[in-house]
């Protein structure tokens, strides 16, 4: 990775992590979290009429992909804010 895309990705951590620490709602966070569903969703179905190995499994890639997003941002905003995200 190079130092400007480096630089990028962790000014785009920065942002997230300010916006759950600002959440003291979890309005936000769900909303992240409903947008992950949204794509993860799209993404299974994509598994499923996908003709060739390979594009499988970069549907496969991008659903756990997106999975682990939805995780990550439960586990940060819960630590943030020392209960769980109401649903």
């Amino acid at each position: 990775m190079s130092a400007a895309n480096e630089h990028d990705v962790l000014a785009d951590m920065a942002k997230l992590e300010k916006t759950l620490t600002e959440d003291a709602t979890g309005e936000r966070a769900r909303a992240i979290l409903g947008y992950f569903d949204e794509v993860a969703k799209a993404s299974e179905q994509m598994v499923q009429k996908a003709t060739h190995d390979g594009e499988r499994q970069l549907a496969s890639h991008l659903t756990e992909g997106f999975r682990a997003a939805q995780r990550i941002v439960r586990h940060v905003w819960e630590t943030l804010h020392s209960v769980s995200l109401p649903a």
